[in-house]
């Protein structure tokens, strides 16, 4: 916490104030440090950098209640201080709050990822979840931020930790629903939490799709695929991408006029992805409607093009 403070001051009356008592806390002089870093508050009232440096003097003089006041009073001074909120991570850590310190990391890290800094929210996050190694919170904000960063290994990682940590929450299941080409090496043990997952939720149209994925990501039993993705569409016939799977999975059958009409109820209902027109261009060559599927292949390219060209 002390190096990212100090390198935060200019030279004023507070700042040099400010910066004495840090750097007596970091030398351990926690006396000087109380005395240098109240005369700051004193010239500041208003600083969440001081009040969460006192909260660190204080819990190591053993002024426990001044130290929870000390460390309130810089959340509510400096609510969107990223320098503070990390700074209160560490006190509440340190103190044994865990939830509290994980929030603090949350918090500090949210805006950092709303701005795709991942860079940053991930050294941020690795931190706090070596500080905090049981936040689900942590884990699932972590591998979003794997995920940002293409790093999808480690994103899959961070969510499978999250779903360890409350295998109900659905986020984790999602993401890795998007990136089951991405992580071969990983597809088992992707497939038992799937499975884990639609057991548990036999409503679920979302479940049954992530199971038939991840099986159908290995190649795995096509028929099991099917049934799970005819439970998932009788229970959301409106979810493009369910069809869109169940049309992969009838390709692999080589049942490809079934396949064909898979892929036009997927491009009906979503009809700006490209990936289900190239799919329904290739069957429609192959059970000879040679014009429809030009037609199809003109619109992938449209769809290509548009995408590209985006800003």
């Amino acid at each position: 916490m002390l190096p990212v403070l100090l390198m935060m001051l200019a030279a004023s009356p507070f700042d040099e104030t400010f910066r004495a008592g840090l750097i007596a806390l970091q030398k351990g002089d926690v006396e000087m440090a109380r005395t240098r870093l109240e005369a700051a508050r004193d010239l500041e009232p208003k600083s969440g950098r001081v009040w969460v440096a006192l909260s660190q003097v204080y819990w190591r003089l053993h002024r426990n209640g001044d130290a929870e006041e000390a460390a309130g009073k810089a959340a509510a001074l400096a609510p969107e201080d990223r320098v503070v909120l990390r700074s209160l991570g560490i006190y509440y850590s340190e103190t044994g709050q865990l939830a509290r310190a994980a929030d603090m990391y949350f918090q500090s890290a949210q805006p950092l990822l709303k701005q795709q800094k991942f860079g940053e929210a991930e050294a941020l996050l690795e931190e706090g979840v070596a500080r905090v190694p049981a936040s689900e919170q942590l884990e699932l904000a972590l591998g979003v931020t794997e995920y940002g960063l293409r790093r999808f290994d480690k994103a899959a990682d961070a969510f499978l930790r999250t779903i360890e940590l409350t295998p109900e929450t659905e986020q984790p299941y999602t993401f890795l629903g998007k990136i089951l080409d991405q992580i071969p090496n990983k597809l088992p043990q992707v497939t038992e939490r799937f499975a884990a997952y639609e057991a548990a939720h036999p409503d679920s149209a979302e479940a049954y799709l992530l199971h038939a994925k991840a099986l159908d990501a290995q190649a795995g039993d096509a028929t099991q695929a099917l049934r799970l993705l005819d439970k998932s569409i009788a229970l959301n016939g409106g979810d493009a991408v369910a069809h869109f799977e169940r049309g992969t999975v009838l390709d692999r059958l080589q049942r490809f006029a079934e396949a064909a009409t898979e892929f036009e109820r997927a491009a009906a209902l979503a009809p700006m992805d490209a990936a289900a027109h190239y799919r329904l261009a290739r069957d429609y060559d192959r059970i000879g409607k040679h014009d429809a599927a030009r037609a199809e292949r003109d619109k992938h390219a449209q769809l290509v093009k548009a995408r590209d060209t985006m800003p």
